[in-house]
């Protein structure tokens, strides 16, 4: 039986400065079934690290409902949050801020499992395996400053699963590999999460992320638009009060601008544009 860990409903977030107030999500719907990989895309600006912020408990949402693995986001007491990112891991967007300059590779993917209280023979085989899942063994013993940014970013992958989190949330972990690199980092990822039945959300650039990933979800103005499953077409997502994007190369492609006619046939509903006079 499916079971949502990620829900999202109506979810708003306002960056309010002294002189500026800026809406990054307006009125998001998301749901992540348990044990699904997700990747998160759009554009620059589109919502998809303050949804990540969010739902890593970092930021409060605004408005609206936000629950990650049975923790409302919006009431979380600061006494449960140490609990939380127990459960849920989180990789940020910058490699080195996930991990621990004093400590070498090695070292890092073995903190999780120490705070764990993991016997010492069970942590070798593990920081072992993951190590060798994301072709760290050559730099175990390097500190992360001396890391390419690529080697960074799959340590930081390796500490954050080594960690055991129902949810893992990666904000960009690929961006500083090379195309096949990201491919083998993502596929250990799959692989690594299916093993654990670990949920993965995960926000892109990549638009090609579907050959990897179970579902990819389209961010447009700081609300879900559009949602690709496997190699299949792309759906529209309509949220609860109706309304829709549109893709926006659809929308190009056919000039919808401004006004458009919207009808219905049987069982289908046909969007084209108004015809004005000076079209025939």
């Amino acid at each position: 039986m499916s079971q949502t860990v990620v829900a999202c409903d109506g979810l708003v977030h306002i960056y309010r400065t002294a002189k500026i107030e800026a809406v990054a999500l307006q009125g998001l719907d998301l749901a992540v079934e348990r044990g699904e990989f997700v990747a998160i895309v759009g554009r620059s600006g589109s919502g998809k690290t303050t949804l990540l912020n969010i739902l890593g408990g970092h930021d409060r949402p605004s408005a609206g409902y936000a629950n990650v693995a049975g923790f409302d986001l919006a009431t979380l007491p600061p006494g449960q949050r140490e609990a939380y990112r127990r459960r849920v891991g989180h990789v940020l967007q910058t490699p080195l801020a996930n991990l621990d300059r004093d400590l070498s590779v090695q070292e890092n993917v073995e903190l999780p499992l120490l705070a764990r209280g993991i016997a010492s023979s069970e942590r070798r085989n593990t920081v072992g395996r993951f190590l060798e899942a994301f072709a760290l063994g050559p730099v175990a013993r390097a500190r992360p400053s001396l890391l390419s940014g690529g080697e960074q970013q799959r340590t930081a992958l390796a500490a954050a699963l080594a960690a055991g989190p129902e949810v893992l949330l990666a904000d960009e972990p690929t961006a500083e590999m090379d195309r096949d690199g990201a491919r083998a980092a993502l596929a250990q990822l799959s692989s690594l999460r299916t093993e654990f039945g670990t949920t993965v959300l995960m926000v892109t650039h990549d638009v090609d992320m579907h050959r990897v990933v179970d579902r990819v979800i389209n961010i447009r103005d700081g609300r879900t638009s559009t949602e690709r499953r496997g190699g299949r077409e792309e759906l529209v997502v309509l949220d609860r009060v109706g309304r829709l994007q549109l893709p926006e190369q659809l929308v190009h492609e056919l000039g919808l601008v401004g006004r458009v006619r919207i009808r219905r046939e049987g069982e289908r509903i046909v969007i084209e544009r108004e015809q004005k006079k000076s079209d025939g």
